[in-house]
């Protein structure tokens, strides 16, 4: 699917609304949101995959 110049146009206005700044802080927000959610998935899946030594112990 090719970019076509309505598109580019759309994209330069926007970076030109919103400055270079505010658009740096917005992708640094985005990263870390989306580092901070898979990393809380990882531990989520590092939970499950350990056995419970309480059980263990019981029997």
């Amino acid at each position: 699917m090719p970019v076509g110049p309505l598109e580019i146009l759309l994209v330069f206005m926007v970076f030109l609304i919103l400055g270079p700044r505010r658009i740096a802080n917005l992708f640094r927000s985005l990263g870390t949101g989306v580092h901070d959610f898979v990393e809380t998935l990882g531990r989520s899946k590092d939970k499950e995959e350990l056995p419970e030594k309480d059980d263990e112990d019981k029997h």
